[in-house]
């Protein structure tokens, strides 16, 4: 399974994504300091609600996981869904692996690499704005071990939420073998979950418990998609 994924990432040029997720990151540390200073520069009662770090975590995590969703989509397009369009798909089966063994090592790598990838970002975002905070804080509340611990727990839940969703996106866009419809589900999908999640942000263990159900919730669903992709390809007759 190992060398199947190594496989994967060369043949899919791998540097490509990898570019992609560090600029994200870089993306997304400016945008978590410019949440943490717009309370300050306008006192609107809806800006008001991410003076703390509660909301500024729970809301930076949405945007981050919709952001990664979509790369995850992106991927799975191009590992999956262009690789098995027309004659493409030939090739794929002519090799001496079984069929459902090469989608699953296309499925895993993906997900692994965006769950690595989104939490690195993700580091790279506190770690700059935690040393930022210690300088010159642009929260009102001190930044404890308390808000850190619930950073990286969710973290990991948005993490493997943004890897899910590609999952679901490329179980609907392998239907027509479409790399937009694969996409734009992702976007969709990530965005059905961030409008839902946000509405549950008053309360950080409300919000916590609402990112652990929709982490089930996906994970399920993507294990189903993942089930049916290996079924499919094990019956698909190409030309």
């Amino acid at each position: 399974m190992l060398r199947l994924m190594k496989l994967e990432f060369r043949r899919n040029k791998i540097k490509t994504y990898i570019i992609a997720s560090a600029v994200a990151g870089v993306m997304m540390t400016g945008f978590l300091f410019l949440i943490a200073y717009a309370p300050r520069i306008d006192h609107d009662a809806d800006l008001q609600m991410f003076a703390g770090y509660n909301n500024l975590i729970s809301l930076f995590f949405m945007v981050n996981m919709a952001v990664f969703a979509t790369l995850s989509g992106t991927m799975y397009a191009r590992f999956i869904i262009e690789e098995y369009k027309e004659k493409r798909a030939v090739l794929l089966f002519s090799y001496p692996v079984k069929r459902d063994r090469i989608m699953l090592a296309k499925l895993v790598a993906v997900f692994l690499f965006v769950v690595i990838a989104m939490m690195l970002s993700s580091l790279l975002a506190f770690g700059v704005f935690g040393v930022s905070e210690t300088i010159a804080p642009l929260v009102d509340e001190p930044l404890s071990l308390h808000t850190l611990s619930r950073a990286l727990k969710v973290a990991i839940i948005m993490a493997i939420i943004a890897a899910e969703i590609g999952i679901m996106a490329v179980g609907i866009g392998f239907i027509k073998k479409s790399v937009p419809t694969t996409i734009l589900s992702a976007v969709a999908l990530s965005s059905f979950f961030c409008n839902i999640m946000f509405n549950m942000t008053s309360d950080a263990n409300k919000s916590d418990v609402a990112a652990i159900i929709f982490m089930l919730v996906t994970t399920l669903a993507g294990v189903i998609v993942s089930a049916i992709l290996m079924k499919t390809v094990n019956t698909m007759e190409v030309e």
